[in-house]
């Protein structure tokens, strides 16, 4: 399922449920300090209508669910045994900035990617969590350098060096 959770119930969550709702994520919250985070808790103060665009959300999995329509909206009404299994930081941000900065929390809305397992036996379902954790976790990490490389400056550095060659030096 692709959802979008509101950030106060994320955070509400997290509050109810603590880490046990992270036995599957291969990371604890690691504070405000590291640069991630110091990012998403900027985000959440500053400009929390941004948080959706700029977070990368959370990937999670439960056994069932409890479906219900709203109009033209399937709502997830129930989650056994939900397990954030990537987005802990994002989840652990949202909960700490509440408390620590008494952050509000009604413009955040969160992405969500949701696999219901299912009546699996238990050593199918840590093989399959482990797997959606280990590849939510693998993709290639974007540096700051990354970044300059589509600057307008380095995109026309480069255009003008493809047009005029450097002569050769003698000896060189």
């Amino acid at each position: 399922f692709l959802c979008v959770i509101p950030g106060k119930i994320l955070a509400d969550i997290y509050d109810l449920h603590g880490s046990r709702l992270l036995e599957g994520n291969v990371r604890s919250f690691l504070s405000n300090k590291r640069a991630v985070n110091k990012k998403i808790r900027a985000t959440i103060l500053n400009q929390p209508e941004k948080f959706f665009a700029f977070n990368n959300g959370i990937a999670a999995t439960a056994k069932q669910l409890e479906l219900e329509n709203f109009g033209n909206e399937l709502i997830i009404t129930a989650a056994t045994d939900f397990q954030i299994i990537n987005g802990g930081q994002t989840t652990a941000s949202l909960l700490n900035a509440r408390i620590r900065d008494k952050a509000a929390l009604e413009k955040i809305f969160v992405q969500m990617k949701l696999t219901r397992i299912g009546d699996m036996p238990t050593d199918a379902q840590e093989k399959l969590i482990g797997e959606i954790s280990r590849s939510s976790n693998s993709q290639n990490k974007v540096s700051e350098a990354d970044f300059f490389s589509t600057h307008p400056f380095h995109v026309a550095m480069e255009k003008i060096s493809r047009r005029i060659l450097a002569p050769s030096q003698r000896g060189v």
